[in-house]
């Protein structure tokens, strides 16, 4: 199935019911516009590349001596889970960067089992995901937003039930800090950064009641 930005909701077959056995099923989610104009301005060469550098954007492309074209960094794709559940071990969601379904050299992650997986960031305008099960009962399968973000971030990976969180960007080289409310432990990573192939560097942590 091919979908396209710069947003939606895809899921598993038969979701919420259990999907098939013998599953073969494949997503590639497309950008609607790679690479977004912002604007076009009026004025010489050189105030234009300081004003590009100022607003830190990756492109200036020139037309000519005095009119100039500004672009958007290129978009990426973002995923998030609303609900996931494969049968650990046998069946798995597989995710890959670009647009060839299976090649080993583009593969983010291979998820199965139960537990939701934090957000997942393409380093292209493309990323395909590819559903296996085997012959053996499965199970309820998965709920998955995306949408486009700009090229080099990681995506916002929200924060805990009952936690705080320090730091706002989410770009290459940032670093989020994480704690609990007072009466909570925090179980995971106290600090995250967000890496060049924009993921993050771990999970976000959870909050455990200490007394419950």
């Amino acid at each position: 199935m091919n979908l396209l930005g710069p947003s939606g909701t895809f899921t598993s077959p038969n979701f919420p019911i259990q999907y098939e056995s013998n599953s073969q099923c494949v997503w590639i989610i497309t950008a609607s516009n790679p690479n977004k104009r912002a604007f076009e301005i009026t004025r010489n060469k050189r105030s234009t590349s300081l004003e590009c550098l100022l607003a830190n954007l990756s492109r200036c492309l020139k037309t000519s001596n005095a009119n100039s074209v500004i672009l958007f960094p290129s978009q990426v794709i973002q995923i998030n889970f609303e609900e996931f559940d494969l049968e650990l071990g046998y069946d798995t969601l597989t995710v890959g960067d670009g647009g060839e379904v299976g090649d080993s050299k583009t593969i983010i992650q291979v998820l199965t089992g139960s537990f939701v997986p934090d957000l997942i960031v393409s380093m292209t305008h493309q990323m395909w995901l590819h559903l296996q099960s085997d012959e053996s009962v499965g199970s309820i399968g998965f709920k998955i937003n995306y949408k486009e973000i700009d090229k080099g971030s990681c995506g916002d990976p929200g924060i805990p039930l009952y936690g705080l969180r320090e730091g706002g960007g989410f770009s290459n080289g940032d670093v989020l800090r994480f704690e609990c409310q007072f009466g909570f432990e925090l179980i995971g990573e106290r600090m995250i950064s967000c890496q060049n192939n924009n993921q993050w560097s771990a999970n976000i942590p959870i909050c455990i009641c200490e007394c419950c």
